[in-house]
């Protein structure tokens, strides 16, 4: 059905630009350059934020519009109404921006953070258009669940919305940038659904037995090095604020480090075993695929530990676990469908 069809492609595009939507947010983190945008959903009051510091900055007789900004005296200022200024800066014009004291405007962190909201708006896009898929499917074939799946995806990605207005407005609050993860696996597990639901079955067999174990203990495993991944990244950041060599970073980190470390271990085990299990089915390639990923973020564990935390391999690093943690819920939700849909599979 060409539905169907459409909504494979929707649903394919919005993982792929998902994985991208990831990466460019740990760019951000990366950088610092959460607070490179101190407003939302616009920029420094724009829709399309400058490129250099001369459109802040107050000018004499410049018309001004209600709600543009303005960096005056390190503090970040509103215009109450449209006005046109006069020689001096005059506060009763103007009124503080009300939700922090950010005022630092650097380019390359504002457009680093500008183009990270761009690809989530871009990512919404397929993402709408596959509920609108579902909904075709759903009225040809009565399959709610998917539609139920496509629309869960679309409600996570306002609650991520949200999370975003929060931190920028708490000035990088941890506890919402910890969310914003969580959400994120959200929207992951919604698309994976919809993938499943709609996979065309070609005889396949049920998985061999141990599997689902492993592959449980394999996503609850990547949850949880997720999770002390995005402690070790807060820590990070605090050492980053006091010391800017990275190569003293590794030494100045706490055990959360340490036990993240050493959960890569059962990771690699687990992969192992997975792929092994799989080793003459016809998903042996997604067993592959995970084992390889697996080795990835190892690697890229290694390099981060080992050669003083480069930059460009953080982003990489979360890229590869949201990967694993992606495969490793595939596995489970093909396998929960054949459980409730057994007339389907060949034993």
């Amino acid at each position: 059905m060409k539905h169907t069809s459409r909504l494979r492609k929707a649903a394919r595009i919005s993982l792929i630009l998902f994985f991208a939507v990831i990466v460019a947010g740990s760019v951000v983190r990366t950088t610092g350059s959460g607070m490179g945008c101190p407003d939302w959903p616009k920029c420094f009051g724009y829709l399309v934020p400058p490129t250099d510091i001369e459109p802040l900055l107050f000018h004499a007789a410049h018309t001004y519009e209600k709600g543009q900004m303005v960096v005056q005296s390190d503090t970040l200022w509103v215009a109450n109404e449209g006005f046109l200024s006069g020689e001096k800066f005059q506060r009763t014009n103007w009124h503080k921006y009300p939700k922090h004291d950010y005022a630092i405007f650097n380019p390359v962190q504002t457009w680093i953070e500008y183009v990270n909201r761009l690809a989530t708006a871009v990512f919404a896009i397929p993402v709408l258009l596959m509920c609108v898929f579902a909904f075709q499917r759903m009225r040809k074939t009565g399959d709610r669940l998917t539609l139920m799946l496509a629309l869960g995806s679309m409600v996570f990605i306002g609650f991520e919305a949200w999370l975003g207005k929060l931190v920028v407005d708490g000035n990088l609050a941890t506890s919402s940038v910890s969310l914003h993860m969580i959400g994120s696996l959200a929207i992951i597990l919604c698309i994976m659904g919809v993938l499943v639901r709609i996979a065309e079955r070609k005889g396949e067999s049920t998985l061999p037995r141990g599997v689902c174990t492993l592959l449980i203990l394999s996503l609850l495993l990547s949850i949880v090095q997720m999770m002390l991944g995005i402690q070790v990244r807060e820590e990070t950041d605090v050492i980053a604020g006091a010391n800017s060599d990275r190569s003293q970073w590794i030494g100045m980190m706490g055990i959360v480090f340490y036990v993240h470390r050493s959960f890569s271990i059962l990771v690699v085990v687990l992969s192992g075993f997975v792929w092994w299990k799989l080793r003459h089915h016809e998903l042996v390639s997604w067993g592959r695929a995970l084992a390889a990923i697996v080795g990835l973020e190892v690697f890229a564990g290694i390099v981060l530990a080992y050669f003083s935390m480069p930059a460009f391999m953080q982003p990489l690093h979360l890229l590869f676990a949201v990967m694993i943690f992606s495969l490793s819920a595939y596995f489970l939700l093909r396998l929960a469908k054949q459980k409730i849909n057994p007339a389907h599979t060949n034993h």
